[in-house]
């Protein structure tokens, strides 16, 4: 009797360890997504380069739908390239002479004479060569003046040199969307025999995957350096 006596004043204690215990648990376990949310919106937060107050109170209010994260989230995506990536391509183009990303524009001679002789053996659209509409080697022609009379001789002010570059970007973006509306896709324009699907074979395939987007960076990196020299 004393034992099963003690036994009953002891299993009120021990209920409310118990209780204790799997409250601690419980609440453990309730808090640990509020500290992984909060780190969570931390990091995100640091990615992005604001301040805590850096997302907007639209999207921070707490009647809203949008969750915290998912603001800092979109606050990170908005924001542009952190500085210290645009602090290390400073010096270099600061480095660079301007003379270089105009004069290798040149590249686009050999380019274009390649699709003329393609487009004579009827293996691509005549649109797409100087016999077309496609007048792209004007920019490779003129490359090598452009360079040596504004940046060589100093004839020409660099002024000529920035339209010079708006204007190979407009005639670049001409030849893109020609092969674009004359490849056989839903958007197809230009019916063209044969048509504009050869820039897939392979070595043609180096055509949109690298020749295109370098001349898209020597014409951003000339333009660059001449905002940099106002």
């Amino acid at each position: 009797m004393g034992d099963r006596a003690g036994r009953s004043a002891l299993a009120p204690g021990i209920a409310r360890r118990g209780r204790t215990a799997r409250g601690g648990s419980g609440s453990r376990t309730v808090a640990r997504p509020r500290g992984i949310r909060a780190a969570a919106d931390a990091a995100l937060r640091r990615l992005a380069g604001a301040a805590p107050g850096g997302v907007p109170r639209a999207l921070e209010d707490s009647s809203s739908s949008i969750p915290k994260t998912s603001a800092s989230a979109v606050s990170a995506i908005r924001l542009r390239a952190p500085p210290p990536c645009a602090a290390r391509v400073a010096p270099l183009l600061a480095a660079l002479p301007p003379v270089w990303p105009v004069a290798a524009q040149a590249f686009r001679i050999p380019v274009e004479i390649v699709l003329w002789r393609l487009a004579v053996a009827g293996a691509i659209p005549e649109l797409l060569s100087f016999h077309g509409r496609n007048v792209d080697i004007l920019v490779g022609l003129t490359a090598p003046v452009v360079a040596y009379a504004c940046f060589v001789r100093r004839a020409w002010p660099v002024g000529v040199a920035r339209w010079w570059n708006w204007a190979g970007i407009v005639i670049l973006l001409n030849v893109v969307v020609h092969a674009q509306l004359s490849a056989p896709t839903p958007w197809r324009i230009f019916e063209t025999d044969p048509p504009a699907t050869f820039i897939a074979d392979w070595p043609y395939i180096w055509l949109p995957g690298f020749l295109v987007p370098l001349a898209w960076l020597l014409h951003a990196v000339s333009l660059r350096q001449l905002r940099a020299q106002r």
